[in-house]
């Protein structure tokens, strides 16, 4: 019984924390129907768009990729059991 309810305090401490609101965002309650409560979140400054670089595959590393499959295969294709007829 203990356990059960110190994994609900923990499950709703981590659930607290990850729905904490960011620095730059406003929130407000809504409730649908006047019953059912809803949030609201508007940023007050947009934080600008991170650029993201692609990965680069060089043909080496292509290479070592496909080195590596067709070793896997090869591997699982020689634990094949053979069935020997009588």
């Amino acid at each position: 019984m203990v356990r059960k309810i110190a994994l609900a305090i923990l499950l709703t401490t981590a659930a607290g924390i990850a729905s904490a609101t960011p620095t730059g965002m406003t929130c407000t309650t809504h409730y649908f129907l006047g019953i059912i409560p809803y949030e609201v979140c508007t940023w007050n400054n947009p934080p600008p768009k991170p650029v993201v670089a692609a990965p680069e595959i060089d043909a080496t590393s292509a290479l070592a990729g496909l080195t590596l499959m067709i070793g896997a295969l090869a591997v699982l294709r020689g634990r094949r059991s053979k069935v020997a007829n009588a």
